[in-house]
Order: structure tokens, then C-alpha cells, then sequence
């Protein structure tokens, strides 16, 4: 006689409801990865090259692109993390069972409790958070950068555009 209890799984989604999941967020990531391509990535190369020239709201350019990307990308990368990762990785840890109780997936996963689960959600939450301690040493950082770059003179001979 066994004692070992039958595995359990996950409620999964119909392939109808990740058909029709995919065919909302894939369009969507998309459109935002062409605009970042076509849009975004050309602007910011134009404004690094011109960011000491510049002046946006009365903050100096080169201000604006050193905290921008040591300390504002890894707060909107935990910004993203968090509103994906947050809630299930709270609802884990609460309830001591990953997935937690009523969460569909799209494949099969199994449930798994007790002090494993809570690994699982705290790891989630960690994650989560590890861009905001990025985030606390890239503020350090662009303060030291904006200030030895501060020292340097810089030839603005073209104006820059608005």
C-alpha cells in the first residue's frame, strides 16, 4: 500500500481562452516593441548625443539621461515585475499553496504546498523588488556621473532642438 498522494494540478485555461489571451497581448507587445524601435530607441539616440546641450523643465540633459537610466528604467522594470509578480506571489506566501487556490494557467503545473510553495512566492517577491535595490545603487551612480561630467566643458556650437 502506497502512501504517497496522487499529484494535483492547477486549473488550466480552455485553449479557447489562451487562444484569445494571446490574440490580446501579443498584438500589444507588438505594437509596443515598434514603437520603441521606430520611435523611442532614434529619439533617445538623437537626445544622448545632444544631452549636454540641452535643458528640459530647467534639469540639465545629461542630468535628465543619467538618472533616466540608472534609476528610472529599474524602477519601471520593477514597476512591470510588481504588477505581474505582486499579487500572485502575495496570494502564494498567504495561502502556503503555489499556484494559489483558484489561479488558472495556461500549462500544467503542480501544486505544490507547505514550505516549497512558500519559497516559490517569496522568490517571485524578491524578484519583484531586486530592481528597486538597482534602482537605490544606479542613484549613487548617476550622481557621481552627473557630477564628473559636470566638470567637463562642452562646445554646444549647434543649438539643440526643442
Amino acid at each position: 500500500m502506497s502512501t504517497h498522494k496522487a499529484a494535483e494540478f492547477a486549473e488550466q485555461y480552455t485553449r479557447a481562452e489562451r487562444v484569445r489571451l494571446a490574440l490580446l497581448i501579443l498584438p500589444a507587445g507588438a505594437a509596443f516593441l515598434l514603437a520603441a524601435r521606430f520611435w523611442f530607441f532614434p529619439w533617445l539616440t538623437a537626445f544622448a548625443a545632444t544631452a549636454g546641450c540641452r535643458e528640459i523643465g530647467g534639469v540639465p540633459g545629461v542630468t535628465l539621461l543619467f538618472y533616466g537610466s540608472f534609476v528610472g528604467l529599474p524602477l519601471l522594470v520593477a514597476l512591470v515585475f510588481g504588477a505581474v509578480l505582486g499579487r500572485p506571489a502575495y496570494q502564494t506566501l498567504r495561502s502556503g499553496q503555489y499556484p494559489a487556490a483558484g489561479t488558472r494557467v495556461f500549462r500544467s503545473i503542480r501544486i505544490r504546498r507547505g514550505m516549497a510553495a512558500r519559497l516559490i512566492g517569496a522568490a517571485h517577491l524578491l524578484l519583484a523588488l531586486a530592481p528597486l535595490v538597482l534602482a537605490a545603487w544606479g542613484w549613487s551612480q548617476a550622481g557621481a556621473m552627473v557630477a564628473a561630467a559636470q566638470l567637463k566643458p562642452i562646445k554646444c556650437s549647434i543649438p539643440a532642438p526643442k
